[in-house]
């Protein structure tokens, strides 16, 4: 009898050791899922801090690339209206040159075949006429250049804007994404708390349950103990008898 009480407690302090090790092995299985978790949601605020600090970088470059893109393109745009303003000068220059030396020999003509007087009004008409296509080629070359520039400056004006509402665009877009992360962070944390306390709970029932089983079995053993200590002496008895 005695064997079998101390059979009992060893079979119930085993049932403990087991239930305690594996309390200790769920509540080790919960801290490392929580550090993972932890772990996770630190690389991944990591990871989209330098996602974001690439795409910062990125953007910067390619703002970089597109105004210098542009300043190339205005200085070709430059430099081939200043050469086209050149060209059409010469041609201009020369046309006048090209003009003056008809008009020389027209008046040479004149002046074999007219009276002074006759040729002088006719130099003078030839001379308006020539002023005024001189002035309306000019102001010609004025309202052209005029409109140019003109286009020029709405050009980079639409250019302008857009930029400035793209970059709103990506502000935007990045304010989105830090609140959507900042989101998921919360909701980890609450989901681990919660796993914490609903383990909490499930521990604290077992440790009753196992305690409450413990304590019957405890009290079962000693009353068999009692019964085997009250035959011993009657043995014994017999023994002396013997």
């Amino acid at each position: 009898m005695s064997d079998r009480r101390e059979n009992s407690l060893l079979f119930s302090l085993n049932q403990l050791k087991d239930l305690a090790e594996e309390r200790l092995a769920e509540e080790a299985a919960a801290v490392r899922a929580q550090e993972e978790a932890a772990r996770r949601a630190i690389e991944d605020e990591e990871r989209r801090k330098r996602e974001e600090e690439e795409a910062k970088i990125r953007a910067a470059e390619e703002k970089a690339r597109q105004e210098r893109e542009e300043k190339e393109r205005l200085a070709r745009e430059e430099k081939f209206r200043i050469e086209e303003a050149e060209r059409r000068a010469q041609v201009e220059a020369e046309a006048r040159i090209e003009e003056a030396r008809r008009i020389k020999e027209t008046q040479e003509r004149i002046k074999k075949q007219l009276p002074y007087k006759l040729l002088a009004g006719v130099a003078a008409a030839i001379l308006v006429v020539a002023m005024i296509v001189i002035g309306v080629i000019i102001n010609k070359r004025i309202e052209d250049e005029k409109m140019h520039q003109a286009k020029l400056a709405e050009q980079r004006k639409l250019e302008r804007e857009a930029a400035a509402a793209e970059e709103r665009r990506l502000e935007e877009e990045e304010k989105k994404t830090k609140k959507a992360i900042d989101s998921l962070v919360r909701k980890l944390d609450e989901t681990a708390k919660e796993v914490d306390r609903k383990k909490a709970e499930e521990d604290a029932k077992k440790a009753a349950a196992a305690a409450k089983s413990s304590s019957k079995k405890g009290g079962g053993g000693g009353g068999k103990g009692k019964g085997g200590g009250g035959d011993a002496p009657k043995k014994g008895g017999d023994d002396d008898v013997l």
